[in-house]
């Protein structure tokens, strides 16, 4: 008994002390075993650690279902009296009865609930196994949660079938709460010895197969997919007559276009274009944006930073500990230390011969890209010849064919305006003409008897409404002349006379209430004097710590800018010995391919001036197509 009692105790405590807003479930479970061997419960077995596990973690997982049953159970009249601290005991013993009953067995199940309390388990047990409830609404407040047929299969099922040994043990607790003796068990009958009957194996059968699931038939294509819609042959249908009229007034514009208009250039639009190429280049040009120094004035006065109190304070110490520090290595090398000067100053050689490599890496890579960006521009350049060669052959070939074409459409839409102004007639709009000012002469009538309807109804509901706030000001008006005396004499000398000892009058309180007002002014006079004390002290610590402060960072400066010197010394031999190697045959190539390009763009400005002939009729073109596509969006 002993042992259950500890069991279910342990998964009490365990699920009380969880919080799930905190920590998760595993995380709770191994601190508070972790925890309760140090308390020196022992190591316990595994079998033990793990029903803990499985317990607390299944009251987690079906929480809302186990609080349907703990919440009735506090809500019924058994159940009033009892603790509200037992809950977690209630939600342990809730959820082995509902999800591990049939895997404890009968047996367990019995023992566990005798080694808890009798009157608290007699209770619970009555109360949730009980027909009417489990049938009523606990199963109805379970299925608004889950499942209906998990409810069915997983809960209600394994309690059906063991309901009638539960409720042989809750009248076992009942009977002891009576303190009624129980009948002992009838002794079981000695197990007699038999022989084996062992019985030959029969030959396995084969096994079924499973049928194998076909696919669902699909749908047949819908005949809409392969018929196109009405819309679709309007909108091609106005696209052709729309794209006819663009053509029409396309030969005309062309027919009676200006003779004085050219397509040749300006020199002024020549010198803007060619300033907005030498714009355009210059900008593609790496030039790296170099760092100025810093003046020598601002490192030898410092920088103009502006610190709090406690920004001069946090400086002090620091300064203060690198003093102590620097006395601190002077003490050693007076007393026969090794200097590491020697080794730094190697270390920062190194440093620099380093940055120096990569510095010139960096240009080298530069380089590189920058011939291969002139060998493309060399490529684009030959691609961009050859392209407009073949483009302008293919310009003369279509410009014949839509001459071609033009002169076609515009005999073809001559014969359409003659058949169109032949059909033409005018009775048709005559008559809609007569309908609709008929249809608008009665719309007119019902509205105007409407509107005379709903003005006399308004005016009698505001004849009304202004009758009512009349008789309402006169009744106002009346209780405001009827005088009422609102006057009330107070001795402020007398006490209010409840007869207690703290009683006085208000001129008493007057008086003390100035004593305080004095002894408060003096209080206060008091402690401004000692904060201006305080704060005069505090200022002259600051000034002295921002004079010291001043020192150090003059002394910083001074040897900051000599390692700067030095430093910039021996990167500047650095790069130089490397730039002789690698960067000055990659800066000659990239000359000589920036000339080519440069000779190749000049032979294609060329070529755009000797075109200027062909321009003309490709503005002409272009204005055209712009014409076209105007109309074919109207």
């Amino acid at each position: 008994m002993d042992h259950y009692e500890r069991l279910v105790a342990r998964c009490v405590e365990a699920l009380a002390t969880f919080d799930p807003s905190s920590t998760s479930v595993e995380d709770h479970l191994e601190r508070f075993l972790v925890s309760s061997e140090k308390m020196g419960e022992g190591e316990e077995e595994e079998e033990e650690v793990t029903f803990v596990r499985e317990v607390v973690a299944g009251c987690v997982r079906y929480q809302q279902l186990i609080k349907v049953v703990v919440s009735g159970f506090y809500r019924s009249p058994q159940g009033r009296s009892c603790l509200r601290a037992d809950s977690c005991l209630y939600n342990v013993v809730c959820y082995l009865l509902l999800f591990r009953l049939q895997e404890i067995g009968p047996a367990q199940w019995r023992r566990l609930v005798l080694s808890l309390n009798t009157t608290k388990m007699y209770k619970f047990l009555s109360l949730t196994l009980s027909e009417d409830n489990l049938n009523g609404w606990i199963t109805s407040e379970w299925y608004k949660v889950y499942d209906r047929e998990f409810v069915d299969r997983s809960i209600l099922s394994p309690l059906k079938s063991s309901h009638d040994e539960l409720l042989t043990l809750v009248r076992e607790l009942e009977e002891h709460l009576a303190n009624k003796t129980q009948s002992k068990p009838a002794p079981k009958p000695p197990t007699e010895v038999a022989p084996f009957n062992l019985t030959k194996p029969q030959p396995r059968s084969l096994p079924t197969p499973e049928k194998i699931p076909g696919l669902k038939p699909h749908r047949p294509v819908p005949v809409s997919t392969y018929t196109r819609p009405a819309e679709q042959e309007k909108l091609a249908e106005a696209f052709r007559s729309n794209r006819l009229i663009a053509e029409t007034t396309l030969e005309e514009a062309r027919r009676t276009q200006f003779a004085c208009a050219t397509a040749e250039k300006s020199e002024k639009t020549k010198a803007r274009m060619e300033e907005i190429v030498v714009r355009r280049v210059a900008e593609l040009q790496f030039r790296p944006r170099r760092p100025e120094p810093v003046p020598v004035s601002v490192l030898e006065e410092g920088p103009p930073v502006k610190m709090n109190t406690a920004a001069v304070l946090r400086e002090g110490a620091r300064v203060q500990n690198e003093l102590l520090l620097q006395e601190k290595r002077l003490a050693s090398l007076e007393a026969g230390e090794k200097d590491s000067g020697e080794f730094t100053r190697w270390q920062e050689d190194m440093k620099q011969r380093e940055a120096a490599e990569r510095e010139t890496e960096v240009e080298r890579r530069h380089l590189e890209a920058r011939l291969s960006y002139e060998d493309a521009i060399i490529a684009k350049e030959s691609h961009l010849r050859h392209v407009q060669q073949r483009a302008q052959a293919m310009k003369e070939e279509s410009q014949s064919l839509m001459q071609a074409y033009f002169a076609e459409r515009e005999e073809e839409r001559r014969e359409m305006r003659r058949l169109v102004e032949a059909a033409a007639g005018q009775n048709a709009a005559k008559e809609a003409r007569a309908q609709l000012q008929a249809m608008k002469k009665s719309i007119v009538e019902a509205v105007s008897e409407e509107s005379r309807s709903l003005m006399a109804r308004a005016l009698e509901e505001a004849e009304e409404e202004m009758q009512c706030k009349a008789e309402l000001i006169r009744q106002i008006r009346a209780m405001e002349r009827v005088h009422v005396p609102r006057t009330k004499l107070v001795d402020l000398t007398q006490t209010g006379g409840q007869g207690l000892l703290v009683e006085m009058s208000v001129a008493e309180l007057r008086e003390r209430l100035g004593l305080l007002r004095v002894a408060e002014a003096q209080e206060e006079e008091r402690r401004r004097r000692d904060i201006a004390t305080s704060k005069q002290a505090k200022e002259r610590l600051i000034s002295e710590t921002k004079e010291s402060i001043s020192r150090h960072r003059q002394e910083k400066s001074k040897e900051t800018l000599n390692r700067q010197e030095r430093d910039g010394d021996v990167f500047s031999r650095h790069r130089s010995q490397l730039r002789q190697k690698t960067v000055n045959h990659l800066q000659d190539r990239l000359q000589a391919r920036r000339k080519e390009r440069e000779r190749l763009q000049s032979e294609s400005q060329v070529r755009k001036g000797g075109g200027a002939a062909r321009s003309q009729a490709d503005s002409t073109t272009d204005t055209s197509q712009s014409i076209t596509s105007t109309l074919l969006h109207c």
